[in-house]
């Protein structure tokens, strides 16, 4: 199996955490001032996410390449 990119894994697991907390404060607090703040922490998730793929999508196109 290969590895995952460290970037791939820290946006995954982010993004998990950060909408499993988000749903969690809407269903305890109703109001949307308690659970606004960890919206801005999507983007960064999501940085690390794209930064992950891209990474990985250009070591497969490397490894085609070579293969070739």
């Amino acid at each position: 199996m290969r590895k995952l990119n460290p970037f791939f894994v820290i946006g995954t697991l982010g993004m998990l955490i950060t909408s499993i907390f988000n749903i969690l404060m809407a269903a305890i607090i109703p109001e949307i001032e308690a659970y606004n703040s960890a919206s801005a922490l999507y983007p960064v998730f999501l940085g690390f996410l794209l930064i992950g793929t891209a990474i990985m999508m250009k070591r497969k196109s490397q490894q085609e390449e070579t293969e070739d």
